[in-house]
């Protein structure tokens, strides 16, 4: 079927998993071509969706939705190539197409940040000249793209009601936000956000970056007219069911997101037909330059807090006014967290303890996981629970690890979105200048 509608196969794929033929696509906005992976359902067709569904086209040959997921590198991991597996198991094809890897583009968030969209419009007229329902599906910054990609096929195609045969775009942990120039500031959403008209489902894990900004995100994509559905994954944390690794609550919760999915698409066959219709201007948006290293920020007064620390004891940041502190927010799963502690244990030991303190802040991670983490490096400041986010949310962290230097006034004076040498002595003498001049 794919070779009557879209023209020359490329190649065909063994795994121990599912088998793929591949298909391209011409961008003639970019002069580039875009490469689609289908991975055929094991069966002939969707059963459960065809039951819940009523076929509108006797004729037609299968109501099954065509799964189109847009992937960030990871389509040769095994994590996701078992879920695809089971996605066909439960009878969807699914087109996988990976834009930075078609386009030979180096895989950055800038880079990815910057696509136009052009190559998932075509995707989406592919798909729509089908015949059959499809479901766009994405994660974190690439739905960016797709959201951008849908918009361009909706003003280019006028498909019916402007969605034609599109049943839901469903956005995993979504990323939608421009980078923060540096550590503090509130991100902004880039403008296809409000621009958009969709239905959209997004999945948003209860331990995710970004729970906080989900009523913010919610009202930014309804601007337009998009219906919006949220599906809350509890316990797990973005990216679950795509690390290289996955434990046993992990694994059921990434074996669980096929009948999950049956689930979304029949909530949204069930909605009433509704028109969409995106913004025909978009505002003009430069893509921000994160600045890197140890940077002066706006002073201002560093929210206050109290958290209990991973050994049950309790700390208030504003205990420590007197003192320069070193207040760092990381989570022991981000390698870059893990790389500087030495250079932060070694910088304590630089400074006199009633001048200076470093205060780590945890995100979302149990403290049995921390004092087992602890206990294999060693960390020689306190590590405080952020169990449920709102402290990484009131200080705008987006990114691990993140960092600030706060003055004996309380006030912040110094923040940085990234892993450094903390023992350098450029940074010791900020803190010494801190010290001598609060």
């Amino acid at each position: 079927m794919y070779r009557l509608i879209m023209g020359t196969l490329i190649s065909v794929c063994f795994s121990a998993f599912a088998q793929a033929e591949s298909f391209s696509l011409a961008v003639p906005e970019l002069n580039e071509e875009v490469t689609v992976s289908v991975y055929s359902s094991t069966f002939a067709n969707n059963e459960v969706f065809d039951n819940q569904v009523q076929k509108e086209d006797s004729n037609q040959v299968s109501n099954s939705p065509i799964l189109i997921w847009f992937t960030e590198g990871y389509a040769e991991r095994s994590t996701f190539r078992g879920l695809i597996q089971m996605l066909n198991d439960t009878g969807f094809d699914v087109w996988q197409v990976d834009l930075l890897e078609s386009y030979f583009i180096e895989r950055t968030p800038s880079n990815v940040r910057q696509l136009s969209g052009h190559g998932v419009s075509a995707v989406f007229s592919a798909a729509q000249e089908t015949g059959r329902p499809f479901v766009p599906i994405s994660t974190g910054r690439m739905n960016l793209i797709l959201l951008r990609g849908a918009r361009l096929w909706q003003l280019a195609d006028k498909p019916e009601n402007g969605i034609g045969h599109l049943l839901t775009t469903v956005l995993f942990f979504p990323n939608l936000y421009d980078a923060a120039k540096k550590a503090g500031d509130a991100p902004q959403f880039f403008p296809i956000v409000s621009a958009t008209s969709l239905p959209i489902t997004i999945v948003q894990p209860s331990e995710g970056t970004f729970r906080w900004k989900l009523p913010e995100l919610q009202a930014a994509l309804e601007n337009k007219g998009s219906l919006v559905s949220i599906a809350a994954i509890a316990g797990m944390r973005d990216w679950y069911f795509l690390r290289r690794q996955l434990d046993e609550p992990t694994r059921i919760a990434r074996d669980d997101i096929p009948n999950q999915l049956q689930n979304w698409l029949t909530l949204s066959s069930s909605m009433k037909p509704l028109l969409y219709k995106p913004s025909k201007q978009l505002e003009e948006f430069a893509v921000t330059q994160r600045i890197k290293g140890l940077v002066e920020i706006s002073e201002r007064e560093a929210p206050r807090f109290e958290l209990q620390s991973a050994k049950g004891q309790s700390l208030n940041l504003s205990d420590k006014r007197g003192k320069v502190v070193l207040l760092n927010f990381w989570a022991s799963w981000c390698p870059p967290c893990v790389k500087e502690i030495p250079s932060m244990n070694r910088l304590a030991q630089s400074f006199d303890a009633n001048q200076f303190e470093i205060v780590s802040i945890n995100f979302k991670e149990s403290p049995e996981v921390i004092t087992e983490f602890m206990s294999q490096v060693q960390v020689d400041f306190p590590v405080l629970m952020d169990l449920d986010g709102k402290v990484s949310a009131e200080y705008e962290i987006f990114s691990f690890p993140s960092s600030f230097l706060i003055d004996a006034n309380g006030q912040l004076r110094y923040s940085v979105n990234a892993a450094i040498e903390w023992d350098e002595e450029t940074v010791k003498q900020i803190i010494q200048e801190l010290i001598t001049h609060p």
